[in-house]
């Protein structure tokens, strides 16, 4: 926008816009006409101007008029977009309004509001209005192209009417929002949605008459599908802010369904008056309703371009967005939400689990909300009230000379009562909330005051209370009640006691998720080899003691011992219970082999775990299931079947935000592996949404020296690397170094892949000498831990091929090259992205050389196989595009490179080099 004004500073074009207002065939003397005006500006085709804009190209065409793409000479050159109204909007008046509007449209700063900067008649006296140009597409589109979620075409959804609004309190009404005038851009790796058009539309449309409400070809003005009732109303006069409240509404139902609320072909078959009928007086469906209505194959189709199935789709709209998205569009004004503000928050509280404004006022509506917000506490509640009902049973069980069994039950009984319960009392709290944490609290201080009760009784207790601070992840406050559980359960019962070797295994579990791998080894090798003597190897808890210090050998880097376990483990259970137990331990024993690179045993090891969740009748959101699809979502990631990888990720992170909350452990690995995903698939912006804030929480809830912080750490580090965000890349990768060898010892599996993405680092900054260090470090280690054709390790030879390659050393690079690519080959296949990585590498390696037949058919290869795996618009299939057309250039062959050139989407700044890491291990 100009500084001066809004219209520009030159005196001559102002001088014009404010005599518009005269009539039309009032005659005009030269200097009073406009310096637009021209036989080019008559034509009104791409090379014409108008005023100082040369018109480009056209952008599109629609009801009030035509845009094109033009170029502004002065007083800066830049894009901008054109828009010439249709005749018959009533020139003089329209600039005349668009006047009055200037003040309140320079005002206008947002981030996703496009700006207007000009306005003027063209010779032939039709308006015009300049916009700012933004290289975008409709927001529909934009949310179906890129397969978006529910939840993220929500999140792009709340820009939007945060846009809205900051017009509304600027006193700017669309009057025209539908899905073409808003438009969705890439900035950076933001997908950034852009309001336009704003001002244009208030100008056109004056109070409605027959001659404003009727084009030429007789329609509306505007878009009769997203237009509220008070606009189609012709003896409506009064339209105010809440008209693009409905015309929002209209956008997030078809955002969320993907289709309008009125059938397209029946709406406008019988004309205009049918159309303002329709939209004054016919109640539309529900989006979850609208949706059962249509064939299977535009439902399938629906819930793919959202990443899930039919039945899923329609469960997620039904309730709140349905509600939400109905009140938008409320027939009656009065009962829509009040502003873009007041109908984002529903957004964000439907977001949130929160009772929503549009929802019904019902107490089970209510209750059902507030059970899924605090999912974590009611079940934490529930299992300390378990220890009420133990004591009743325990007390009918032993009431015949069973003084002290009946004693231990009382005192539970009484310690719950006057504790716990009271804890609840909505009369004692004062209006404080009810938290799981402040129930547990008021347990634990009242344990410490005010409990006398016998020894067995308080273990009880304090093993309860432990369990409930585990569900919770505060695995410390957890272990002071599991360590004195412990203690008095030895001192009263012996250390031979089947439950003294329950609650040492429980209490070693608790180390194991606070990534204190000793203290975890320690307790739970204590508590195997008294299960093995006191209860044999085939009972349960030995089994499970089994596979827990397997896990904890795994992440240890001992796999061979760990391996001998699970495989014990699992040949017991099978034999014992027969072949439908055979999968009980395979998700563990799939999280080791994806450990150590074992990505095609571990798929079939979660495979069986999967048919043994089916075959059990396990529940599709229950521990066992969940925790199985997360591992198989990251062993997917790394056999680089990114859609599966994304189906088992979502579902297993919906299941555990439902049940144990955000800040759960697995809620938060799973983030982790989602945000890995996002990188690997390109998705940027979707990667640091998730990277980011569950690294913070990460540090927050676990500390950092932890497994899932360096994990994260790890993760963020290379999206900054990939992005060239190198001063905030490297302490990231340099924390979860350091991480990796406090908690796991000097060269372990973690440790050595984060140094070969740190050597990335300072190859693509030109520190050669520190990245040959770490890359042959790593190297050396990783041949010797993990074997020459571990993925790990050839992801390292590819990347120190690279370094040689930017080196000079043309012979190394060349054998290295080879080994990798050939690692590769035997161990994922042709098309896996890491074996395409290695044959671009080695093409560019030739172009550099010179050597144009050879790099031809590497990069060949390379560009086909990503754009079968990838996509044509992914990152690094533009990568390899790019080189294709940089190899016939070099070549002498400008034909073909200009017939490589047309294959480029309209982004063609990747922001990518040869330099740049590619994936989850891969260069």
């Amino acid at each position: 926008m100009e500084a001066d004004s809004l219209f520009g500073t030159e005196p001559d074009r102002l001088k014009w816009l404010l005599k518009v207002g005269r009539d039309e065939n009032e005659s005009v003397s030269e200097e009073e006409k406009p310096p637009t005006a021209s036989i080019d500006g008559l034509m009104e085709k791409p090379g014409a101007r108008i005023g100082r804009y040369k018109l480009q190209r056209l952008l599109g065409e629609g009801g009030m008029g035509t845009v094109y793409l033009a170029q502004q000479e002065k007083p800066v050159a830049r894009q901008v977009a054109l828009k010439i109204i249709k005749l018959g909007m009533d020139s003089k008046r329209v600039i005349a309004r668009f006047e009055t509007e200037q003040q309140a449209l320079a005002l206008m700063e947002h981030s996703h509001v496009a700006r207007v900067y000009d306005a003027g008649l063209t010779a032939n006296g039709r308006p015009y209005f300049v916009m700012e140009y933004v290289k975008g597409i409709p927001i529909a589109e934009h949310c179906d192209k890129h397969k978006l979620t529910v939840e993220e075409r929500l999140g792009l959804f709340l820009h939007v009417c945060e846009a809205v609004q900051h017009a509304h309190q600027k006193g700017i009404i669309h009057r025209d929002l539908k899905p073409s005038n808003i438009l969705v851009s890439i900035e950076g790796n933001e997908a950034v949605p852009k309001v336009i058009d704003f001002g244009v539309a208030r100008a056109v449309s004056q109070q409605f008459t027959e001659r404003t409400l009727y084009t030429e070809q007789g329609q509306l003005i505007g878009t009769p599908e997203y237009m509220s009732p008070e606009q189609a109303d012709l003896n409506n006069q009064d339209i105010d802010t809440r008209t693009d409240i409905y015309s929002l509404g209209v956008v997030l139902y078809e955002l969320l369904a993907g289709i309008p609320p009125f059938d397209p072909q029946t709406f406008q078959a019988a004309g205009i008056e049918h159309m303002r009928k329709v939209i004054c007086e016919e109640e539309p469906k529900t989006p979850s309703t609208r949706l059962s209505k249509t064939s299977v194959e535009e439902l399938a189709a629906s819930a793919r371009r959202r990443r899930t199935n039919a039945g899923a789709l329609q469960r997620r709209l039904r309730g709140d967005l349905d509600w939400i998205t109905l009140k938008a569009m409320d027939k009656d004004r009065t009962r829509r939400y009040a502003s873009a503000g007041e109908l984002a928050t529903d957004i964000r509280r439907h977001l949130n689990h929160e009772p929503v404004l549009a929802g019904p006022p019902g107490a089970a509506y209510r209750l059902n909300k507030f059970v899924r917000r605090n999912r974590t506490m009611v079940t934490g509640i529930a299992a300390i009230l378990v220890v009420l009902t133990a004591g009743i049973v325990v007390s009918m069980v032993f009431a015949l000379g069973q003084a002290r069994a009946r004693a231990e039950a009382q005192a539970v009984s009484s310690f719950v009562q006057h504790s716990v319960l009271e804890s609840l009392d909505p009369f004692k709290l004062g209006g404080r909330p009810v938290t799981i944490r402040s129930v547990l609290d008021r347990a634990s201080k009242d344990l410490q005051d005010k409990f006398y009760g016998p020894p067995m009784a308080e273990a009880e207790i304090r093993y309860k209370i432990g369990r409930a601070y585990m569900s919770l992840g505060l695995y410390e406050v957890a272990d002071v009640h599991m360590r004195r559980a412990v203690d008095i359960c030895r001192a009263q019962l012996g250390s031979e006691d089947p439950k003294t070797l329950h609650w040492v295994w429980i209490r070693g579990s608790g180390y194991l998720f606070r990534c204190r791998f000793e203290e975890a080894e320690k307790l739970l090798s204590e508590s195997l080899e008294g299960m093995r003597r006191v209860l044999g190897t085939k009972h349960e808890y030995t089994l499970h003691t089994m596979a827990s210090l397997g896990l904890v050998y795994y992440i240890q880097g001992r796999f061979q011992e760990a391996e001998q376990l699970f495989r014990e483990a699992v040949e017991i259970n099978r034999l014992v219970r027969g072949e439908e137990h055979e999968g009980a331990y395979c998700h563990m024993w799939a999280m080791g082999y994806n450990l150590q690179g074992h990505y095609k045993e571990a798929e079939q090891l979660c495979i069986r775990a999967l048919d043994y969740s089916r075959r059990r009748g396990f529940s599709e959101k229950g521990y066992f299931t969940l925790q199985t699809k997360l591992w198989f979502g990251d062993v997917c990631v790394n056999l680089g079947r990114y859609e599966d990888a994304e189906r088992y990720l979502l579902d297993a992170l919906n299941g555990w935000r439902d049940n144990w909350g955000e800040e759960f452990l697995f809620t938060l690995w799973t983030k982790t592996y989602l945000g890995w995903l996002y990188y690997c698939q390109g998705r940027y912006q979707a990667a640091e949404e998730l990277l980011h804030p569950t690294l913070e929480t990460a540090r927050r809830v676990r500390g950092e020296v932890h497994l899932l912080s360096a994990h994260a750490m790890l993760g963020l580090g290379t999206l900054y690397l990939s992005q060239g965000r190198y001063d905030e890349a490297e302490p990231l990768l340099q924390d979860a170094l350091g991480a990796a060898n406090k908690l796991l010892g000097e060269n372990n599996w973690l440790a050595l892949y984060t140094m070969n993405t740190l050597a990335h680092l300072y190859r693509r900054q030109d520190h050669h000498a520190t990245a040959e260090t770490l890359y042959l470090t790593a190297l050396k280690a990783q041949r010797r831990v993990l074997g020459d054709h571990n993925p790990y390790t050839l992801a390292t030879m590819n990347g120190l091929a690279l370094l040689r390659r930017q080196q000079g050393h043309f012979e190394d690079a060349n054998d290295l090259f080879h080994e990798a690519l050939r690692g590769r080959q035997n161990e994922f296949g042709e098309d896996h992205p890491a074996t395409l990585e290695s044959l671009h590498d080695f093409g560019v390696m030739y172009l550099e050389q010179g050597r144009h037949e050879q790099a031809e058919t590497k990069l060949l290869a390379a560009y086909e196989g990503r754009k079968g795996r990838l996509g044509p618009e992914h990152l690094m299939t533009v990568r390899s595009l790019n080189k294709i057309i940089q190899l016939y250039e070099a070549w002498g062959k400008p034909e073909e490179a200009e017939k490589w050139r047309s294959k480029l989407p309209g982004r063609q700044d990747t922001g990518l080099n040869d330099k740049q890491p590619g994936g989850r291990g891969i260069e």
